[in-house]
């Protein structure tokens, strides 16, 4: 089974698609690809009946992002609690500007009755003041859920939804991230995140789909499909932006905004592919990343905005620019000498709108340019006929805005289950000595730690606020890590100590004492919620005041279950040998208390894997998918990858065997397709789901070949005793790669296939690649 659900998901979307067009009395055939029914030469007339009314400020102004607090009373950072118009402030950018879009939140999480008067109050002036009536773009971070839609539901963050290895975990994610989006009348989401997380240092690793471009790819396009499968003019769905282009995941250094080196070979086999699929899928929005790539910001790269991503991936919708990145170029890249001449580099290099949050003077600065020769006039044109595109697919023209009462389905409970059951499958087991998991429910049990207790730590940053710290809008029914193992067992045997909190010992005595009263003890661990440059870290090991927590606990001699709530794999070395269980709980989100511990007491059988490798010292951090080369040992052996856990790596209540290995043919000719499969048998004692992992490797190659590469999995439910055979389909051009010419190409050759449930559980067979 190949892209199995993703295969079938765009296939109801084309019937959708066809359907509706056929009840319109519109022409089948030209709605088969359609990501909007909006979509054609009518909608395209009318961009170019208005865009040859519009002055030169006018379309300026459709270019501008803005952000909302430029618009409201006090300062653009002050702390609110309401949000206020400033009649000046708001008549200058959205009458006489006629602003073309609009992102962030007043400094608080409003509720969708709160967002709705705030939009629509901006569309109306929008649409009856400005001289041509052209709606407003509302764009939002809309991270893992409606996050900014105070009672929404949010899911786990991408790295969680990744080690689910289910892209109907990151479907499911984006068709009710949309759905609540738009009840609040948010239709432009900045999100999916597509970077590859190739340092493990970084610190947006956690709103990732990991380091594998190919798994990448397949959650990046199962999001786009649940946010826009039925159509972007369909209320229920939001247009995606996808970010950040390009190579802001592989700063050299791990910091956020910092440096990368990607030869071009490299970017276009492992960083470009997942933004070629998500495209040829219908994504209508990418954002610039904020670093630059060989030297050159990417704001300011014609050849990444204007020649591959609008040339060669032939992508129709709007370039967008990341927060005050035009101003970066000056103050950060040093490419620039100030702002005008900023605009003026990023303009040309294909940018078509510009997040400018605080106020209109780059829409100055472009009407210069433009009566000054600088800047053409067909790039403006360009940039305002994606933009007002895109808003004729949302259909704002017709819709600016939606009444939050038509929506009876926010935050139900069948969101709800959704978002249990995405978080529970991506709970990762690590170790399980003894199979000390699952825990009995009547036992003396030792809560403690510092994510222990906490609903911010479990959902991470983008969580009602920026940085997810505020614990003022949490979801009060939510239960923490602590709370979800009291459900489980007898409350009354449950002790908690906080013991330390993220950098700094709270109460260790205390959890000490307390542990030499209980039957085991269960020591959370975690990161700060944070993003962005907060997220910064000098070191990748587990804070010092943590690890201190378990070598402590674990001297008292008791089971120690080590779970950790992070996005980054955080070094744990020294400790990891001294529990008896590890789990890996990444970012769950706001049902991610109860699903860890329904794991740990056996209500989920975990069927996580890791979608990173989790390295064991700082100085051997490597992606799964390096060269040979890169593990030459100091004995000049070739063993010298150890990681603490690789990738793909997860383990479960039940056993999985695999077997039967076969391959439909030993030798494959150009053109042709290899069919592999596999017998998978539950031959444990418990029902459970297993990843079915498949792996090639290139024996040799012109130029050094990945050790392995991932090109196929398939999720599958077995119960005890039961057995099922797994059947993939590669092609040869799977088996290809971006040479020295920076052309992709496939050599003949001896292939190595490898399948099963990861890291020492595979079978692996060889066949030959003829021309």
């Amino acid at each position: 089974m190949q892209n199995s659900f993703i295969g079938k998901v765009l296939l109801l979307s084309i019937f959708s698609l066809i359907l509706v067009s056929c009840n319109s009395n519109q022409p089948t055939e030209s709605s088969k690809h359609k990501i909007s029914r909006l979509e054609g030469p009518e909608t395209e007339a009318r961009i170019k009946e208005i865009l040859s009314q519009m002055t030169l400020k006018e379309k300026a102004g459709q270019m501008l992002n803005v952000g909302l607090p430029s618009v409201l009373t006090k300062g653009y950072w002050d702390k609110r609690d309401s949000a206020v118009f400033d009649t000046a402030r708001f008549r200058k950018l959205i009458v006489e500007y006629a602003v073309g879009s609009m992102h962030n939140t007043p400094g608080f999480p409003p509720t969708r009755k709160d967002w709705f008067r705030l939009i629509k109050t901006i569309q109306d002036a929008a649409m009856t003041e400005t001289r041509l009536k052209i709606p407003v773009l509302y764009g939002i971070d809309d991270i893992h859920g409606a996050n900014y839609v105070l009672g929404s539901t949010m899911f786990p963050q991408e790295i969680a939804l990744a080690a689910s290895w289910n892209p109907e975990m990151a479907f499911n994610c984006g068709e009710v991230t949309s759905y609540e989006s738009r009840t609040a009348s948010l239709p432009w989401n900045y999100n999916p995140n597509t970077d590859l997380a190739v340092n493990p240092l970084w610190g947006r690793i956690g709103e990732s789909f990991g380091e594998d471009t190919y798994l990448v790819s397949q959650m990046t396009s199962a999001y786009l499909l649940g946010s826009q499968h039925k159509g972007l003019d369909d209320s229920t769905s939001t247009a995606v932006c996808l970010k950040h282009f390009l190579g802001y995941g592989a700063a050299l250094n791990g910091k956020d905004r910092a440096s990368a080196t990607i030869p071009e070979n490299y970017l276009r086999q492992y960083y470009l592919p997942q933004f070629e699929e998500a495209i040829n899928k219908g994504a209508m929005g990418v954002m610039v990343s904020s670093n630059n790539v060989n030297g050159i910001p990417c704001h300011s790269n014609y050849f990444y905005i204007t020649s591959i991503l609008k040339g060669e991936l032939g992508f129709k919708g709007v370039v967008i620019s990341d927060f005050s990145d035009i101003e970066n170029l000056v103050v950060a890249h040093q490419t620039a000498e100030d702002k005008r001449e900023a605009t003026k580099q990023a303009v040309n290099a294909g940018l078509d709108m510009i997040m400018n949050p605080y106020d209109a003077d780059v829409v100055d600065y472009i009407v210069d340019l433009v009566e000054k020769g600088e800047i053409p006039m067909v790039r403006i044109d360009d940039a305002v006929t994606r933009i007002l595109r895109l808003k004729f697919y949302l259909n704002l023209f017709e819709v600016p805005y939606n009444d939050p009462a038509n929506y009876t389905g926010f935050a139900s409970a069948e969101n709800t289950e959704k978002n249990y059951q995405a978080a529970g499958e991506a709970v990762t087991l690590l170790k399980n000595s003894n199979n000390i998991l699952p825990l009995p429910a009547n036992k003396r049990i030792l809560v403690t730690g510092y994510s222990a207790n906490s609903i911010n730590v479990l959902n991470g940053a983008w969580s009602r606020s920026f940085l997810g710290q505020d614990t003022l809008f949490n979801d009060r029914d939510k239960l923490t890590i602590l709370q979800g193992i009291k459900a489980n067992s007898d409350a009354s045997k449950i002790m908690y100590a906080e013991g330390t909190n993220y950098l700094e010992d709270i109460n260790t005595d205390k959890a000490l004492a307390l542990a030499r009263n209980a039957d085991y003890v269960v020591v959370c661990l975690g990161e700060i919620p944070a993003s962005e440059k907060p997220s910064d870290i000098n070191e990748l090991d587990m804070p010092m005041v943590q690890q201190e927590l378990v070598k402590k606990l674990a001297a008292i001699k008791k089971p120690i279950i080590l779970v950790m709530v992070q996005g980054r794999p955080r070094i744990i070395r020294e400790i990891e040998p001294l529990c008896d269980a590890v789990v890996m709980g990444f970012l769950p989100g706001n049902e991610g208390g109860r699903a860890i511990a329904d794991v740990l007491f056996g209500k989920i059988n975990p069927s996580g894997k890791l979608p990173y490798t989790w390295p064991k010292y700082t100085g051997n951090a490597l992606v799964y998918n390096h060269k040979k080369s890169d593990v030459r040992d100091i004995n000049w052996g070739y063993d010298g990858f150890y990681p603490q856990y690789e990738f793909g790596y997860g383990l479960s209540f039940t056993k999985f065997e695999y077997s039967d290995l076969h391959l439909s043919a030993d030798s494959l000719n150009m053109g042709e397709t290899l069919k592999i499969s596999v017998k998978v048998s539950n031959t444990g004692s418990l029902e459970g789901k297993e990843v079915v992992e498949l792996f090639t490797r290139d024996i040799v190659a012109s130029i050094a070949p990945d050790v392995k590469s991932l090109k196929r999995f398939d999720k599958i439910s077995l119960k005890p005793g039961e057995s099922k055979t797994v059947e993939f389909s590669i092609s040869d051009k799977d088996l290809g790669f971006v040479g020295a010419d920076n052309q992709w190409i496939t050599e003949k050759g001896k292939f190595q296939v490898s399948i099963g449930g990861g890291p020492g559980n595979m079978l692996s067979k060889e066949f030959y690649l003829s021309e």
